[in-house]
């Protein structure tokens, strides 16, 4: 079976090789794909806040009920960054309470 792929008057190895060409020649017809992030960010990303404006942060989350991704487009960070922040000062203040 493999000696039809390898000798090149084999059918095999003819119909691949036409497959091939095909294949590139309908390659040629269509536009370039652009793809797009899956999952768009920022341009220029933002990795912190600044631990002076948490408690700001925090007051828009906690009283004022604001989501998470609202706060997050406002200082431009993912609304990860703003679950961390949560999570890091609640951990500090059951330290303290401790």
């Amino acid at each position: 079976m493999f000696s039809l792929f390898l000798v090149p008057s084999g059918k095999l190895y003819l119909k691949v090789q036409y497959l091939l060409a095909e294949d590139e020649k309908s390659a040629g017809n269509y536009p370039p794909v652009i793809e797009k992030q899956r999952r768009p960010g920022p341009k220029l990303p933002v990795y912190s806040i600044p631990a002076s404006q948490w408690s700001t942060v925090l007051h828009r989350v906690v009283e004022k009920k604001e989501p998470l991704l609202t706060v997050a487009a406002v200082y431009g960070v993912s609304h990860e960054t703003i679950r961390r922040i949560m999570l890091h000062v609640q951990k500090h203040r059951e330290q303290q309470e401790a």
